[in-house]
């Protein structure tokens, strides 16, 4: 992936988590698997980079928050109990921070 094919899925990640966040809870179960699709997607296109190209210090801690990101991501959109609207809006939070870093 490369440092523009990034900043494109992090911001189409940005926009899911958007829609997530501004839906009335519950959510629905599309828009949930969204959210998580465009985080997955981040996530591996980082994966594959690092391991074509190895990884600096900056470029670990932006695949770990990314990691951060996801898991909060999946546990406030599909909790065993209830909608986390909180955690949502801390991996938004998170992943927005990110993109004023790599900007």
């Amino acid at each position: 992936m490369t440092p523009a094919g990034e900043a494109e899925a992090r911001r189409a990640a940005l926009a899911a988590l958007d829609r997530l966040i501004a839906v009335s809870p519950p959510c629905t179960v599309d828009e949930a698997m969204e959210a998580l699709r465009r985080m997955v997607a981040l996530r591996d296109g980082l994966v594959a980079r690092q391991r074509a190209e190895g990884a600096s210090p900056a470029f670990a801690a932006r695949l770990a928050c990314i990691n951060a990101v996801l898991s909060l991501t999946w546990s406030g959109a599909v909790p065993i109990m209830g909608f986390r609207r909180e955690r949502l809006e801390q991996a938004r939070a998170a992943l927005a921070a990110l993109e004023e870093v790599a900007a």
